[in-house]
């Protein structure tokens, strides 16, 4: 049988974790720097129209969820998003990927088949690596988005298409234009909005909260008993460089909850290059003589902050009912009256007179 002292501290930390991610949580993205409230405002902006999106950012920015978000938020949402790497497909195949092709329209063509364009009709096409997009190709693009028509390979007739297209890019367009590699009327075509995705070593406190979000979601996919991160382990988290952007953090992340021994992720658990890289641990394996701080003192403050904000305004709605105030809450009385006494808050001063 659980402990009553249990019961309260386990609807104390999931209301906390309620009220730490909500200002942070968009769709399936992690973010409270300036930079990604930029990025949210935007895909806010434009996921009710239908111009096409041009999205850049550095290898594992999050470039895909960003497709996503934009399609999930449209009138397109039940329609397909249909994602594909121009960069992954043999430039011989890929005209055949995105316009289909008829039967007998080259030596192995037993039947019709139906492109990527064609099948995305009402729905996104994500163009990943964009820059890889063959110049034959490309001109062909250019065609499809100014008419919103394909004609499959082999084919005479035109089809109509409902279409909108997200594409992405690591590479700079504006000197592949310059250089010839790139065509500029189909950059101007697609980039009627960009929305740049900054690196994770400029989004700051964003590191801490992503690797707390990661070290949930996977302790559980993975069965692990880990509960969260220590302070030294946040500490080299925040001060690496990250070349390989969210997708290298999780990496570590499932890494550390693979080899964790305890209930926490320590400075152990990461990868050794990645602790020297940050500085905390030298070649001969001695442990920094920096204390925490940093990230994990400021999070505390601003938990602590926004905490106590939160109780302020539930006493307000119930003018100090604390009954009524537990059961918005959904914790036990018990556990909102110690809350209210941590912050120096009194349910009498919010009663009306």
């Amino acid at each position: 049988m659980t402990e009553p002292r249990n019961i309260e501290l386990e609807a104390e930390v999931e209301l906390l974790r309620r009220q730490v991610e909500r200002p942070y949580q968009f769709d399936n993205m992690i973010g409270g720097c300036p930079a990604m409230r930029r990025v949210f405002d935007l895909i806010e902006q434009v996921a009710s129209s239908d111009v096409d999106v041009l999205v850049h950012g550095e290898t594992g920015t999050g470039k895909e969820l960003v497709a996503r978000s934009i399609h999930l938020r449209s009138r397109r949402a039940n329609g397909p998003f249909v994602p594909v790497d121009c960069g992954a497909i043999p430039e011989t195949l890929l005209e055949c990927e995105f316009f289909g092709h008829e039967k007998g329209a080259f030596t192995g063509a037993e039947s019709r088949r139906i492109g990527l364009l064609e099948y995305t009709d009402r729905g996104t096409f994500f163009l990943d690596e964009l820059g890889e997009l063959p110049a034959l190709l490309q001109a062909k693009l250019l065609r499809t988005l100014q008419e919103r028509k394909i004609r499959r390979v082999g084919g005479r007739e035109e089809i109509d298409i409902d279409v909108r297209v997200v594409a992405a890019t690591a590479r700079d367009l504006d000197a592949m234009i310059r250089q010839g590699q790139f065509r500029q009327d189909l950059y101007y075509r697609i980039n009627v909005v960009r929305i740049d995705l900054p690196p994770l070593r400029e989004r700051g406190d964003d590191i801490g909260l992503l690797a707390e979000a990661m070290c949930l979601r996977y302790s559980r996919a993975m069965h692990c008993d880990v509960r969260g991160i220590t302070p030294e382990a946040y500490q080299v988290l925040r001060q690496f460089r990250w070349p390989g952007n969210v997708r290298e953090l999780t990496n570590v992340i499932r890494r550390a909850l693979a080899l964790a021994k305890g209930g926490m992720i320590t400075v152990d658990e990461l990868p050794e290059d990645l602790v020297i890289a940050a500085g905390q641990r030298g070649p001969n394996g001695n442990d920094p003589s920096a204390g925490p701080g940093g990230f994990f003192a400021e999070r505390e403050t601003h938990l602590n902050d926004f905490e106590r904000q939160y109780f302020c305004d539930l006493l307000k709605r119930h003018a100090g009912d604390v009954r009524r105030g537990a059961e918005e809450a959904q914790i036990p009385r018990g556990t909102l009256y110690r809350l209210l006494k941590k912050h120096g808050l009194d349910s009498a001063e919010f009663r009306s007179s």
